[in-house]
């Protein structure tokens, strides 16, 4: 042998590093074994009687036009459920799904017993839309309380449009400004028992005297509701008005029964 084949370096095979999968490997049967103790507790809280449901409290408000057991349709919560497993923000979703509920808070009570408290706040009837022979009651955001109209006293609101359903909030773009016109003349101190819209498409309606306001295009309705306390003011309570026009505000026109 040559010396040049003597001192040639002799090469080591290389020691590959054990990959991550083969080095878990002996943990795997202790991670499944966990694994199952933890699906195993949940299965028994889940169904762990210190946890159920002993029963609904329904908290309404004074002269609630909704009942207790229409709440406790709504929430649709089980007997016996699991306080813990129930979900809040859903349960007060249906609830909210009433018409004449604004906002409703689900409680969770573990202590003495576990139990679920219910609250709700209501909407009130603020006018009644009348569109030939269909007429639904509204609060004052425009949503649908009922079918028909709730009450005698409550504003009307006239206007052709086809009312949605209990529930719904009313998009129709006449009775939507309607609904802002009503709050205008309410910020100038005006209660009306009526509002519609006359044949030339201007805002006309009757007070709480019974006096017929003709106010013509309400791009400038806070001027003219302005003007209705003074007008009145210079007639005085000798005279009965029937009617104040004030679609020329710069001369408003009254007429005398």
């Amino acid at each position: 042998m040559s010396s040049g084949a003597r001192s040639r370096p002799r090469v080591l095979p290389r020691r590959r590093k054990p990959s991550v999968a083969a080095r878990a490997r002996p943990f795997w049967a202790l991670a499944a074994l966990a694994l199952a103790l933890l699906v195993a507790v949940g299965v028994w809280l889940a169904q762990a009687p210190f946890f159920r449901i002993t029963r609904v409290i329904i908290d309404l408000p004074l002269g609630s036009p909704v009942s207790a057991a229409h709440v406790r349709a709504a929430a649709a919560i089980a007997p016996a459920a699991n306080l813990w497993l129930l979900r809040p923000g859903a349960i007060a979703a249906r609830v909210e799904a009433i018409p004449y509920v604004d906002r409703a808070s689900v409680h969770r009570v573990q202590f003495p017993a576990p139990f679920v408290e219910l609250g709700i706040t209501v909407r009130r009837p603020a006018f009644c839309w009348q569109s030939g022979s269909a007429e639904v009651t509204l609060d004052a955001t425009g949503r649908v309380l009922q079918l028909g109209c709730a009450g005698p006293a409550i504003p009307r609101l006239i206007a052709v449009g086809v009312p949605p359903a209990p529930g719904a909030t009313v998009t129709d773009a006449g009775i939507v400004r309607l609904l802002a016109d009503a709050d205008t003349l309410a910020g100038a101190g005006l209660s009306m028992r009526r509002l519609n819209w006359d044949r030339w498409g201007g805002l006309e309606g009757i007070d709480a005297s019974g006096v017929i306001l003709r106010l013509g295009d309400d791009a400038d309705l806070g001027a003219k509701a302005a003007l209705v306390g003074p007008v009145r003011a210079g007639i005085g309570a000798k005279r009965s008005v029937r009617a104040i026009d004030l679609r020329a505000p710069g001369t408003p026109t009254v007429e005398f029964r």
